[in-house]
């Protein structure tokens, strides 16, 4: 049976739980909890994953699909607070922090190194599952897939897409494993029209400012997308969706 209780301090102890969760990565992990925003995406994830709690500012805002082990009834101020938003939609949840994954037998793996932005990693893994992409590996140093930015801009798929966090030689035993062709994404590469992918792909994402860790792909193909225009590079988050959809076509 669902708890609901109604809360009224922004200084409650849930409340902080709730912002410290949104906030900081080692409470995240100790917790083992994220926090999701919004209807759709709630309602998505709930398919398959267990809703610790449930906050609102109104009851009808909860679809009759969505079951939560409890429910905080709060004002606009204290999911503000919880949200980071100037204006949250009106609920949100705290949701068990999905498992990592071996990816094994994937034939399609994304790889990003030293994506920093979490806008840009969440469109990402939004690409990814779009397009048909098995799982994704974070190396180090790049952004948490768990930050709420990257999960508002994922749109609920950090939750459907399998992933994998760890090193350089962790990430060489799956591409070993799975016999995947690396393909980096480079502005000096063939061009994307003059390539031919093989089936079994690993496409590895970086900042496009700073390139990847210099050694880890030294011995990669390398790809680019051909401008016409007179623009040097794009945006990772749209450079690597037009190469996900196309190297998976």
């Amino acid at each position: 049976m669902t708890h609901t209780r109604t809360i009224q301090s922004l200084q409650n102890p849930l409340i902080k739980h709730l912002v410290k969760v949104r906030q900081n990565k080692d409470y995240r992990n100790e917790h083992q909890s994220v926090i999701l925003e919004g209807v759709k995406p709630i309602l998505e994830v709930a398919q398959n994953h267990r809703i610790k709690r449930l906050a609102t500012i109104d009851m009808s805002y909860i679809p009759q699909e969505i079951t939560a082990d409890e429910i905080l009834l709060v004002d606009q101020a204290a999911l503000d607070k919880i949200s980071g938003l100037q204006h949250s939609p009106g609920i949100l949840a705290e949701i068990d922090m999905p498992a990592p994954s071996n990816l094994s037998h994937v034939r399609f793996l994304l790889i990003v190194d030293h994506i920093n932005d979490p806008g840009n990693l969440g469109a990402l893994i939004r690409s990814a599952l779009a397009f048909g992409w098995e799982g994704i590996f974070i190396l180090d140093h790049s952004c948490d897939i768990f930050n709420d930015k990257c999960l508002r801009a994922a749109r609920g798929s950090t939750f459907r897409l399998p992933y994998a966090l760890g090193g350089i030689q962790d990430l060489s035993k799956i591409i070993s494993a799975n016999q995947l062709n690396v393909w980096v994404a480079d502005v000096e590469g063939v061009s994307l029209s003059e390539s031919n992918p093989e089936s079994r792909i690993a496409l590895v994402l970086s900042n496009e400012s700073g390139g990847v860790s210099s050694g880890n792909f030294a011995n990669a193909k390398k790809i680019t997308i051909p401008m016409p225009g007179p623009m040097e590079s794009l945006n990772v988050a749209i450079a690597g969706s037009i190469l996900l959809y196309s190297l998976k076509k």
